[in-house]
């Protein structure tokens, strides 16, 4: 009986100290996107240098976690299984693509960012994802003009991943659609196409960085 409650206690008390990490990964992921999300707004609000907002963005974005997903390592986080094509790639193609979709991410980010630049940022709280240490961050930009207050808000929400005092940002979602997810699909797709293959996905992101809208 002594022996059964010891273990009881133990397992109680690695439970409860699990809990306690997951939940101080959570609570630090809020603070990191309201801490960084709010000054790229207010950089964005006050019309800065567009130097300063990319700044901004890349203290918030991790652009290396986020190639490697978009290439299945590890997986995107809505996608229970994928091809690792991102050690398929040589050093030198890795550091191409992660610097497109870094101009890419850049662009698309600061353009959102524009389109609800009078709107009202609320942050709608944090919960754990599937992935362990990482957490959902929802936010939602309503706009404040009286013409637009019927339109519902948009809804972004931001994977953040945890180690200790450090928090990256892995993924956006927007409107329900990941980033992520979306590029692999993309990039999957293009990769198992007869004819496409990596230099296709570079031509294609080069495309994309030099049309206004990004698509």
């Amino acid at each position: 009986m002594r022996l059964r409650h010891h273990l009881s206690a133990s397992l109680l008390a690695a439970c409860c100290l699990f809990v306690s990490h997951a939940s101080a990964d959570v609570q630090g992921a809020q603070h990191f996107v309201e801490k960084e999300h709010g000054q790229i707004k207010r950089l964005v609000d006050s019309s800065a240098p567009a130097d300063q907002v990319k700044q901004a963005i890349g203290k918030m974005v991790s652009y290396d976690e986020l190639a490697r997903r978009t290439f299945g390592k590890p997986c995107p986080i809505s996608v229970p299984s994928c091809t690792n094509h991102w050690d398929q790639l040589t050093p030198a193609q890795q550091t191409e693509v992660t610097g497109l979709l870094r101009q890419l991410v850049e662009k698309n980010f600061q353009k959102n960012l524009s389109k609800t630049k009078n709107y009202e940022v609320t942050y709608r709280g944090a919960k754990e994802a599937s992935e362990t240490r990482v957490s959902k961050i929802r936010t939602e930009a309503k706009s404040k003009a009286e013409e637009k207050k019927r339109e519902p808000p948009v809804q972004v929400d931001y994977m953040v991943l945890s180690n200790g005092d450090q928090h990256l940002t892995i993924d956006i979602i927007t409107e329900g659609s990941s980033m992520t997810k979306n590029y692999y699909d993309q990039f999957h797709r293009m990769l198992t196409t007869p004819g496409q293959g990596y230099p296709y996905i570079v031509q294609r992101l080069k495309q994309k960085i030099a049309t206004p809208d990004g698509k």
